[in-house]
């Protein structure tokens, strides 16, 4: 990405932090810590930032030279792959390997162990922002949007975000799963298609206009205010009329609610933009940056770690401050075995390209 988008990366990379003091509050944080604190309320807000990382997502494929359809659709399938490989890693293995996953979790879905296959299987297709990210991508490349005029673009992320709670929970014949994906009214599907494709879309537009204005990073970010402000408005005036049926349920979003969040992330943006741009370059933003270069491994090592040791800590067991511990000690063992991982994949690699000696 350019680097006068450097506040993109920013806020991407504060988003990776972020997921880990969310996860953390989720899995380890007392029911009353969660819902009945301060603690939790901020945390929670924080978590809020979601739509900041789709319209980067969006934002950052408009700006990428592979958008050819089947480059898409290939990036969309390793992004599933991936993210079921993340869900076994999360679930089956500590549930059926190790026989470390805590009671109290297998309690919270209504079931007791041992689990059938059935429920293993609930478990691992639960569907979370890397299927949202891949079934966005699949439908990028199969709609080939890099084609369709930016105000096209611009009508499909409206419609969609307006016609979210007429299909909610709607099924059609060939899964009830893949129907899920797309329209979930359930918690087997955090993250559906409608409407959070909204955002992914709206930073497409963006992108789009960045590169109309000759890379103006200016006008970007004006535009990134404005068209808040503007969301901002109808959102709140949308959740002010209808709180519960918009913004009741954070995963099941409807228009009011993914319109309120992606206007609150792009005024957030443009604050970002104006009050750091790029004035600083200490180790906090190189951190950031490291975040936002490697988001998508960071996002599957957080998760794997956060559940595998729920067997020495306990699900909601924890008060305030072996919650900050945690959050801490999560932080510090994901960057770390993301480090062993780039430096193994380096060593394997300088071993792949060593030349063979002759005799």
């Amino acid at each position: 990405m350019n680097t006068r988008l450097k506040t993109i990366d920013l806020a991407r990379g504060a988003s990776v932090f972020i997921m880990i003091l969310v996860h953390t509050l989720w899995m380890y944080s007392s029911t009353e810590l969660q819902s009945e604190s301060l603690f939790g309320a901020v945390i929670h807000i924080l978590g809020k930032g979601t739509a900041s990382f789709l319209v980067a997502m969006g934002l950052s494929m408009a700006l990428s030279r592979r958008q050819t359809p089947m480059l898409l659709i290939k990036r969309g399938i390793q992004l599933l792959l991936l993210a079921y490989l993340m869900n076994a890693a999360k679930f089956w293995l500590p549930i059926e390997v190790f026989n470390t996953m805590p009671e109290a979790f297998i309690n919270a879905y209504g079931w007791q162990s041992p689990l059938s296959a059935g429920q293993l299987q609930f478990m691992v297709l639960t569907g979370d922002i890397l299927q949202l990210a891949g079934v966005s991508l699949l439908l990028f490349g199969a709609l080939n949007i890099a084609r369709w005029k930016t105000a096209w673009i611009a009508c499909l992320a409206i419609a969609i975000a307006l016609v979210s709670q007429f299909v909610r929970g709607q099924q059609f014949a060939l899964s009830p799963y893949i129907s899920d994906l797309f329209f979930a009214n359930n918690y087997q599907v955090y993250f559906p298609v409608f409407p959070w494709i909204s955002a992914i879309l709206t930073g497409y537009v963006l992108g789009r206009l960045y590169i109309n204005s000759q890379h103006n990073a200016a006008y970007l970010f004006s535009v990134c205010a404005k068209l808040g402000a503007a969301l901002l408005i109808i959102g709140t005036a949308w959740l002010i009329a209808d709180f519960k049926g918009q913004f009741g349920n954070f995963f099941h979003l409807n228009g009011g609610g993914i319109i309120y969040l992606i206007g609150l992330n792009l005024f957030g943006l443009a604050v970002i933009e104006y009050v750091f741009g790029n004035k600083f370059n200490g180790p906090i933003t190189r951190a950031l940056l490291y975040a936002s270069k490697h988001v998508t491994a960071l996002y599957i090592i957080q998760w794997v770690l956060i559940c595998w040791l729920m067997g020495v800590f306990g699900y909601h067991t924890q008060s305030l401050w072996p919650t900050l511990c945690l959050m801490g000690l999560m932080g510090l063992l994901t960057f770390a075995v993301h480090k062993v991982y780039l430096q193994t994949k380096q060593t394997i690699l300088a071993i792949k390209q060593k030349p063979k000696r002759t005799a």
